[in-house]
């Protein structure tokens, strides 16, 4: 005992923080994503669960929490306050420290009124109980470090010191991730080297490699502490990430180490209890060990951890998102799939070996769903709450899957029929799911967030590939047989871009709304650089409307629009609040548009919407089965 005493002594004088359990010294979650707060409940379940699992720091910073962000001036209600004390107390029991943050973005003049209200915001959560602080710059104003080191050493001394029984201030940087950025050595230098840094790795969403680490901590002047963005969904809403928690260097040193997790707060904890153990002891952890143990830890009933353990396996990836960040999924089954997909590429069907394998994985995914749907309403009411809308979607996924199998196999004209009918019924009640539990998210989120909830999509990397292309290949052959003509699938939904700061935005469509997804950070668009948005000719564009969430963007660039893409038109747009809009005649039959930075200076955009309202059916297998 002796002997380990000394040699754990040495390892943290030497700076090695991975020989032994609790390598890193701050564990836990920041709850910082875009989206529906977890609100007290959550909140105190998911306490509990980083309690009995060794977490020690919870950071409080939802983006869409106003009395933390844009009403940070103002003390919370009443009621509100009660919630905290809650958590304050849950969270003493189980010793962990409950940081709030506050989120000064381009709402901070530096004034001594704007200090004052800071310091009398601290104060008002102090009173309550509070005594570890945090301050995010993180996506909002400018990229100021030395302003922003001023004020954290600020707060270190004329708050922090004073009270004298608070934790070290972490605050989170405007760049807060990348490397040899001007901004991070600025920081590091004049920042209170008592002040931790968080950082999200080489990129937004990345894993955590030991160069990166290596060079930010150069240009810290201190160890990271790094707020890792997975399993958090706010960039992929449409996606539950469930999957097993790799891709993060353990030989390296660490100021703490924090998970910012999707909003879908029970969900969550399949991966932090792998952040958990991981943060524990980087240098033994194992990844798919730790994951198969989990469904047991979590779940006590048998049938549910089994089921859950089925249902996570395909439901880990991002599927194409604006970071570039992907995850596994559906390892397993990934090769049989991959065949398949080729066989229908070269044949317009599958073998009957792959048949008979596809349908035996999508029976095993139908029963595990249906013990879900089964369950969980009584056993895991909030969990059930969460996923009802993916577990409806997978059903309705595997059952489509089946029923294009059977129409694989149909050759009379009767029985083709009644699979068109089966699939049509299928789609029909997955459009009415998706719609109840938009409404349902809607219902206990709040006003500005109710437009950016996503309609549920489970297994996209590897099997809803397979039946869709298994679909549109047998219902364009059906389509030809019943015509004698060829049908040509919608295509060339796509977004166009010449933004170096934004190469590949991700595009989406609900309903009649078609556009790029939302993308939460600022981003820089240089002159003469472009983004923009194309459309299929099968749809029809009646309304264009983009939201920068600033002004500057039409003061310093134009909207253009295009029927093939080379032949462009300036739209005059009504612009306002950060908006730029207009109506369209669907006459007109305008398929592109595109905002263009027409100034010679490079601006700061945050891309909340750029879409096009639209008529036409959503997807090629929509279009046939209506056909």
């Amino acid at each position: 005992m002796n002997m380990k005493k000394t040699l754990l002594a040495a390892a943290l004088l030497l700076g090695s923080v991975t020989l032994f359990a609790e390598a890193i010294p701050f564990r836990g979650v920041v709850e910082g994503y875009y989206g529906r707060p977890w609100g007290t409940e959550g909140r105190l379940s998911l306490l509990k669960f980083m309690g009995e699992n060794d977490m020690n720091v919870f950071i409080y910073g939802p983006k869409d929490d106003p009395y933390h962000h844009g009403k940070w001036r103002e003390n919370y209600p009443a009621e509100q306050v009660a919630d905290f004390k809650k958590l304050l107390a849950e969270a003493k029991a189980r010793k962990i420290h409950f940081y709030w943050a506050i989120h000064l973005g381009g709402a901070f003049n530096n004034s001594e009124a704007d200090y004052q209200a800071m310091f009398a915001k601290f104060e008002h959560m102090y009173a309550m109980g509070f005594r570890a602080f945090a301050v995010f710059f993180d996506d909002f104003g400018g990229a100021d470090a030395a302003n922003h080191a001023e004020i954290c050493n600020r707060i270190v001394t004329n708050f922090l010191e004073k009270k004298g029984d608070c934790a070290p201030l972490i605050m989170c940087p405007n760049v807060y991730w990348g490397g040899n950025h001007p901004y991070h050595k600025t920081l590091g230098a004049a920042l209170d080297k008592r002040v931790q840094i968080m950082w999200t790795g080489r990129g937004i969403c990345s894993d955590i490699t030991e160069e990166a680490v290596k060079t930010i901590t150069e240009n810290f002047q201190r160890p990271p502490f790094i707020w890792w963005n997975w399993p958090v969904n706010d960039y992929c809403r449409r996606k539950l990430l469930l999957g097993r928690t790799y891709g993060l260097a353990g030989n390296c040193k660490y100021a703490g180490f924090v998970s910012n997790p999707m909003e879908n707060c029970e969900a969550n904890k399949i991966a932090l209890y792998g952040v958990a153990a991981w943060a524990k002891d980087p240098e033994h952890f194992d990844s798919k060990a730790n994951w198969e143990e989990s469904f047991g830890k979590i779940y006590k009933n048998p049938k549910i951890a089994k089921a859950m353990r089925v249902f996570a396996e395909h439901n880990s990836d991002q599927a194409e998102n604006g970071h570039g960040y992907r995850r596994e999924e559906s390892v397993a089954c990934a090769e049989l799939c991959q065949r398949a997909r080729a066989e229908i590429r070269e044949t317009g069907k599958v073998s009957a070996d792959v048949e008979a394998k596809l349908r035996a994985l999508f029976m095993e995914i139908g029963k595990a769903t249906k013990t879900l749907k089964t369950l969980l309403p009584k056993e895991e009411p909030a969990l059930w709450w969460e996923m009802e809308g993916w577990l409806d979607d997978q059903e309705a996924l595997v059952g489509q899957g089946i029923k294009a199998l059977d129409l694989a196999k149909a050759t009379k004209p009767a029985d083709i029929e009644k699979c068109r009918k089966a699939l049509k019924a299928i789609r029909k009640k997955a459009a009415a799911d998706t719609e109840r539990h938009i409404e349902k998210f809607a219902a206990k989120t709040f006003a500005g967030d109710k437009g950016w909830i996503k309609a549920p999509e489970t297994a996209t990397r590897e099997i809803r590939p397979v039946v869709n292309e298994l679909l549109t290949a047998l219902l364009k052959a059906d389509f030809a047989r019943r015509t004698g003509g060829s049908f040509d699938a919608a295509g060339g939904f796509k977004a166009i871009s010449t933004m170096k700061a934004l190469p590949n935005p991700v595009v989406s469509r609900d309903g009649k709304v078609a556009g790029i997804n939302r993308v939460m950070e600022m981003q820089e668009i240089k002159p003469g650089e472009t983004i923009g948005l194309a459309v299929p000719a099968s749809w029809e564009t009646d309304y264009f409307h983009a939201k920068f969430g600033t002004d500057e963007a039409a003061a310093c660039g134009v909207i253009e629009l295009s029927k093939d893409g080379t032949n462009w038109v300036k739209l005059d747009t009504d612009n306002g609040g950060g908006q730029m809009q207009k109506r369209l005649e669907v006459k007109d039959g305008w398929r592109q548009a595109r905002y263009r930075n027409t100034s010679n200076k490079s601006i700061r955009i945050k891309l909340e919407q750029f879409k096009f309202d639209v008529r036409g059916e959503s997807s090629p297998i929509d279009e046939l089965l209506n056909r």
